[in-house]
């Protein structure tokens, strides 16, 4: 049984990627996304995204000596991202543990999981604030 798939799409934000990568999965018959995660290890381009600052200016940031030190040293270069992010949050960046998509994604799909099959009434739904069609 597939248990996880890893993808890597291309889009303006991290919510479109993931509706891109559920708009894929459901075409494949059986098969259903329940949830998102996000890598552990990063480059300093994807810190940066998540940081919501310049690949220019985290790089340069990465040349402090309390910068975490990268996981690895050959080919693509890797750090970690929880590092990354506690080192920004005691420079006073209000970094989020999770970007905002990403919760976004995984709320709606653990939801789109649990109505599956369900019978819920529409009017139940519409209370919810929720399409019924």
């Amino acid at each position: 049984m597939l248990r996880e798939l890893t993808c890597d799409i291309e889009a303006p934000t991290l919510l479109e990627a993931v509706a891109e990568a559920v708009q894929r999965i459901r075409l494949v018959d059986g098969l259903q996304a329940v949830g998102t995660t996000l890598p552990a290890s990063v480059t300093l381009d994807e810190a940066a995204w998540r940081s919501g600052r310049g690949a220019r200016e985290l790089a340069d940031l990465s040349h402090d000596p309390r910068f975490p030190q990268p996981e690895s040293g050959e080919g693509t270069v890797l750090y970690p991202w929880d590092q990354i992010a506690a080192f920004l949050r005691a420079t006073g960046d209000p970094v989020p543990d999770v970007p905002k998509d990403l919760v976004i994604a995984e709320r709606t799909l653990r939801l789109v999981d649990a109505l599956e099959g369900a019978n819920v009434a529409p009017g139940t739904l519409r209370a919810l604030g929720l399409p019924t069609g």
